[in-house]
């Protein structure tokens, strides 16, 4: 059927949920997609874990080459030797990882994490169109390329961003090395910084995770939202204690998909400070909160199954 033709049978279905008003709330509350969230961390902590596995066992051999060059007190005409076994070990480090993330099969992974949450979006948009308005989705107008642009680049971008990890690392712990050497750093302290960049980067990693989830879950609920005729939502944070201030003041509030919230952090010198940005639910850093729809029955545009129409 057309576009009119699915209106009208939206609004045949749907009509008596609406007692005559022209907006509904949508009666259910999305469930984030916490099980694609654990798995993406644990691919980027077994990712990390890898970085770490060739750091313990390569940087020994580089820590004493360093004592002995510092054995008789700061050699700064050994600088060069020292620098270049330094450059030398990083390298090997950076080729070793390359090599394994190929027998890591970090595409399938990354790409099964990107299936995860959107059969958690579907489900829970389909719950919440048969719980509000009675109306059963058609399956399959899912199922070919709704979701396919979405999918490939946030894939793409996230297979990038985690063989991007260890780059930053080790160029941060080869200057720990070479800084270490010519300001004397005893290996103790130097040992000590690079663990803190280990831990610093396993975090960072974590972080990637949730904040890469959501923001794939928020792009394919406005898709699915918009597609449907709805224009507005309800922002809903998770209601727990990281909800940023913030987002904690637009918890409840009604917004366009046309016209995202600008976002805002308070300082105790300047008070609060716009950023800017933006953002619908999703999509600010780390954003686990979520977009409820808002059905209109005039735009209703949703895809019924057979038993409906």
């Amino acid at each position: 059927m057309n576009g009119t033709q699915l209106q009208e049978a939206n609004k045949k279905v749907a009509k008596s949920r609406f007692h005559g008003h022209p907006t509904l709330k949508c009666r259910t509350v999305p469930r984030y997609p916490d099980t694609a969230e654990r798995e993406f961390k644990r691919i980027t902590n077994a990712y990390v874990k890898l970085l770490n596995a060739e750091l313990k066992a390569r940087l020994p051999a580089l820590m004493k080459a360093y004592k002995a060059e510092r054995s008789d007190g700061r050699r700064y005409d050994d600088m060069r030797d020292l620098e270049r076994l330094v450059r030398s070990v990083f390298q090997d480090i950076a080729a070793a990882l390359e090599q394994k993330l190929g027998d890591f099969s970090l595409s399938d992974r990354v790409s099964g994490i990107a299936k995860m949450t959107k059969n958690n979006s579907f489900r829970e948009w389909k719950r919440a169109v048969h719980d509000t308005l009675g109306i059963n989705l058609l399956d399959d107008y899912y199922s070919a390329g709704f979701y396919q642009e979405y999918l490939q680049r946030w894939i793409d971008q996230n297979v990038l961003q985690i063989k991007s990890i260890p780059n930053t690392t080790l160029d941060r712990m080869r200057e720990i090395v070479l800084d270490g050497y010519r300001n004397g750093t005893s290996i103790r302290d130097m040992q000590r910084e690079i663990q803190e960049t280990y831990n610093v980067t396993k975090h960072k990693a974590r972080m990637l995770a949730r904040d890469q989830v959501a923001t794939l879950n928020s792009q394919i609920s406005q898709a699915q939202q918009r597609d449907a005729g709805v224009t507005k939502y309800r922002w809903l944070t998770s209601h727990d204690s990281r909800v940023r201030d913030c987002h904690a003041e637009l918890d409840g509030q009604v917004f366009s998909w046309d016209d995202p919230p600008e976002m805002w952090y308070e300082t105790q010198s300047r008070g609060v400070v716009y950023t800017g940005r933006h953002c619908h639910p999703g999509e600010d850093y780390c954003c686990r909160c979520v977009a409820i729809p808002v059905f209109e029955f005039d735009t209703m545009s949703i895809p019924m199954s057979d038993n409906d129409a």
